[in-house]
């Protein structure tokens, strides 16, 4: 009899558990934010208001290539042109996702954490974060999703 109380106990304690991880993830991609309007219009007004932090997607044109970073936190570069025009940067960490197989001209959207900077600004964080410390993002090409 005892065997069966404490396979209960177990039972209860990783269901428990199992509850708890699920609600920590949903509490996470229901962050303030994370449910965004898709366009260029949020990325537009985060530059004109000099705006960093902002989560953003966005879709447009591959019109530039940047040899991929050497440095620490290996980084996938290419520059997108979006309807309005504005050239954005595009940085995808290679470490902890796939790299995206793009071409100039292709089409893609890109989800991620948008930062000002004068010539257009840039969107990284466009992966899974394994550490849940930020919002995860993704790009979009060709009909697969890189995050």
């Amino acid at each position: 009899m005892r065997s069966r109380g404490n396979k209960t106990k177990i039972y209860i304690i990783l269901s428990a558990g199992f509850l708890a991880l699920l609600f920590s993830w949903y509490m996470w991609q229901s962050v303030p934010g994370y449910n965004i309007e898709p366009g260029f219009r949020t990325v537009e007004k985060a530059y004109i208001n000099q705006q960093s932090g902002v989560m953003a997607e966005v879709s447009g044109r591959v019109v530039r290539v940047l040899v991929d970073g050497q440095s620490e936190t290996e980084q996938q570069k290419f520059v997108i042109r979006l309807q309005n025009g504005q050239n954005i940067l595009v940085g995808h960490n290679i470490r902890v996702s796939e790299k995206v197989p793009v071409e100039v001209n292709d089409a893609v959207t890109v989800r991620g954490e948008y930062t000002w900077s004068e010539p257009g600004g840039m969107i990284q964080w466009t992966s899974r974060d394994p550490g849940m410390e930020r919002r995860h993002g993704w790009i979009e090409h060709r009909g697969k999703i890189y995050d």
